[in-house]
């Protein structure tokens, strides 16, 4: 029997096998195939390995060149609670609100932005005819508009304004003298506005009580303004100390102030799409709601995300910050959390610039704030900045 087995030792299991001659050579055919198919999986492995470490390197690096976290640029000069901000070619303005003393601040501020997102030296310029907070701002055609707000006796004693105020926009940034140019149909605090177009939308507000009307004006070639009209849709929900942004055709509104002790402030999103002529079609409430619902807040849009940040909850003050993906039919995706403000800040300003987001001023610690803080959107959408930016 001995002549028909022979003993072979397998290295893989460190043990001696016992094969009878007429399958060793059958057995010898298998191990090679094997081998051979062990090695070419084993190049497979391995050059998905270098792939996946070359797209993890290229990823790792895009990480490392952006950082997420917001900015702090130059403060400007006077700190102001509720005001309304807005950029007009490479010029970044503050409009209006109050002091700590609760006097209205109606000297301008603009400054400069740089390339980088950055801003120059802030510098006053014309002050407005009328002091106003919770007021609105609109750059276009070479003109600053300031529109609506509170204003009257400082402290329990104002009250919602319709008066809307120009000044031309000078080359160097700075503004010539404010003038009243008209006046909305309704007295309108805390109301927004968005530009489309040559047109403003003024939504919202409170004029003694909580407003659910939109209206709209013309900004004519030389800078003045249409009679104001009313759209004839009125949003679902009435909006006050709310926010609201455009874009691609269709505008947001975004929580705000209800009368309500136990639960004062919305998570309801609507929107509307934009007309022929100017108008407004019917709102409709999205789908998905904010997560946090509040007020004194703000939005914007960068790329295709929707954003709100800060505000208030009617208890306490925010820095969380929230975005949405904008769809390609205009609805809205899930809301997310994304990177939140350094501080917590409510009834700032904001506007935006190229990729840039700028909050600034509002209240925070009890006291009006004059510092402002800027971020600019990732692929994902969290807002950060580039690293040799942040490190400045």
């Amino acid at each position: 029997m001995a002549d028909k087995h022979s003993w072979r030792h397998d290295s893989r299991y460190n043990a001696c096998q016992f094969l009878p001659r007429s399958l060793q050579a059958t057995r010898n055919r298998s191990m090679t195939r094997s081998k051979q198919l062990s090695a070419f999986l084993f190049v497979i492995a391995v050059g998905a390995g270098f792939i996946w470490l070359a797209s993890g390197s290229s990823n790792q690096a895009q990480r490392q060149d952006w950082l997420e976290g917001w900015r702090e640029l130059n403060p400007f000069q006077l700190p102001r609670r509720a005001p309304a901000a807005t950029t007009y070619g490479d010029y970044l303005y503050v409009v209006g609100g109050i002091d700590a003393g609760g006097a209205y601040v109606q000297p301008v501020e603009y400054a400069p932005i740089l390339a980088d997102g950055g801003l120059g030296e802030w510098r006053q310029t014309s002050a407005l005819v009328e002091g106003r907070f919770y007021n609105a701002a609109v750059a276009h055609k070479g003109f600053l508009y300031a529109l609506g707000g509170g204003s009257g006796a400082p402290g329990e004693q104002n009250y919602p304004i319709a008066s809307v105020e120009r000044a031309q926009i000078n080359s160097d940034g700075s503004l010539g003298p404010w003038q009243t140019v008209n006046h909305l149909t309704t007295p309108r605090r805390g109301l927004k506005t968005v530009l489309h177009g040559d047109t403003i939308y003024a939504i919202g507000g409170y004029d003694g009580r909580f407003l659910k009307s939109t209206e709209r004006a013309k900004i004519l070639d030389n800078g003045a303004l249409s009679r104001w009209q009313l759209e004839a849709h009125e949003s679902i929900i009435d909006r006050y100390i709310h926010s609201a942004a455009a874009k691609g055709g269709v505008i947001y509104l975004l929580g705000g102030h209800m009368r309500n002790p136990g639960s004062p402030s919305y998570s309801d999103v609507e929107s509307s799409r934009f007309q022929a002529g100017g108008r407004l079609a019917p709102w409709r409430i999205e789908d998905h709601g904010l997560l946090a619902p509040r007020l004194v807040a703000e939005a914007f849009t960068l790329g295709d995300y929707l954003y709100i940040a800060g505000g208030h909850t009617g208890s306490e003050r925010l820095t969380s910050v929230e975005v949405a993906r904008i769809r390609a039919g205009g609805s809205l995706g899930p809301w997310r959390f994304t990177t939140p403000l350094p501080v917590a800040r409510s009834a700032y300003a904001v506007a935006t610039h190229e990729r840039h987001v700028y909050l600034l001023g509002g209240g925070g610690d009890g006291r009006p704030l004059n510092s402002v803080i800027t971020a600019a959107p990732d692929r994902n959408g969290d807002l950060g900045q580039a690293a040799t930016q942040i490190s400045d």
